[in-house]
């Protein structure tokens, strides 16, 4: 039996081959069920009520219509009109862009538009990257590591999210904005590994304002839509932690890989 027929057996998905057949739809999503990044592809496909569909494909072996969309091998890909689109940020203002009749998601006025860019270019330092280094460190071992990476998200989200939320029930206000999309992948994972004691990302005690937007989030229809059950997260999680990764968990949408990789 082969590596991947073992993680068939253990994650209980159908591995498909070859190519997917053309989309009836008139967008296509090449995604991965657990990638924060296509989550946000996800989140405003729902959010503008765009009819399309999903292909997730295998990142440890990936299939070659997939490369050929995206050369550098990430997730999300956008399909649309004979063109791929990639890298979510450009994605996503794609989407903006080209359905503006749609849900809006950036603000209309340019003060408020330009402050949510930067808000958005800060949050990859102080947020995301501290997030995998977290993981970074879970795989050495070291306590050590573990602490000081969790040390340096707390920081992150502390003089950016708990000081860009202030009293607003979202980073946009009074309603959810481009920001809050963006960066939520990430902090609803910091808040899901920290409750099943995973990793200590989130202590409950010490962002009131951070952990008042969360629940704020999920209670929006099309995060409800789009987030993975929290179970799942968890083994997703657990199988990158010990470097096995299940890349398709309990996977809603049809899967593809690349050749079956056959053990020696």
């Amino acid at each position: 039996m082969s590596a991947e027929q073992d993680t068939q057996a253990l994650y209980g998905y159908e591995t498909l081959r070859g190519k997917p057949p053309p989309s009836d739809k008139p967008l296509r999503l090449l995604s991965m069920e657990y990638c924060p990044y296509a989550e946000r592809a996800r989140i405003v496909l729902v959010k503008k009520g765009l009819e399309h569909d999903i292909i997730n494909v295998h990142l440890g072996n990936k299939p070659q219509f997939f490369l050929d969309a995206n050369p550098n091998g990430q997730v999300p890909v956008l399909q649309h009109e004979g063109q791929d689109i990639y890298e979510s940020e450009v994605l996503v203002e794609y989407l903006e862009n080209r359905f503006p009749e749609t849900a809006t998601l950036y603000p209309k006025d340019p003060a408020e538009r330009a402050l949510a860019r930067l808000l958005n270019a800060q949050h990859g330092s102080k947020i995301i990257s501290h997030f995998y280094k977290v993981f970074g460190a879970i795989r050495s071992g070291e306590q050590a590591a573990i602490d000081e990476a969790c040390a340096n998200f707390q920081k992150g989200v502390e003089s950016w999210a708990e000081q860009k939320l202030g009293d607003k029930p979202f980073f946009g206000g009074d309603e959810p904005n481009i920001v809050d999309i963006l960066v939520w992948p990430w902090i609803y994972r910091a808040d899901i590994l920290t409750r099943s004691n995973f990793a200590n990302y989130l202590p409950a005690d010490k962002f009131p304002r951070t952990l008042r937007w969360i629940e704020s989030m999920r209670l929006l229809p099309y995060i409800q839509a789009t987030v993975a059950p929290d179970a799942d997260l968890m083994k997703f999680a657990a199988s990158v932690g010990e470097k096995t990764v299940g890349y398709n968990i309990a996977s809603k949408h049809p899967f593809y890989a690349g050749p079956e990789k056959v053990a020696a």
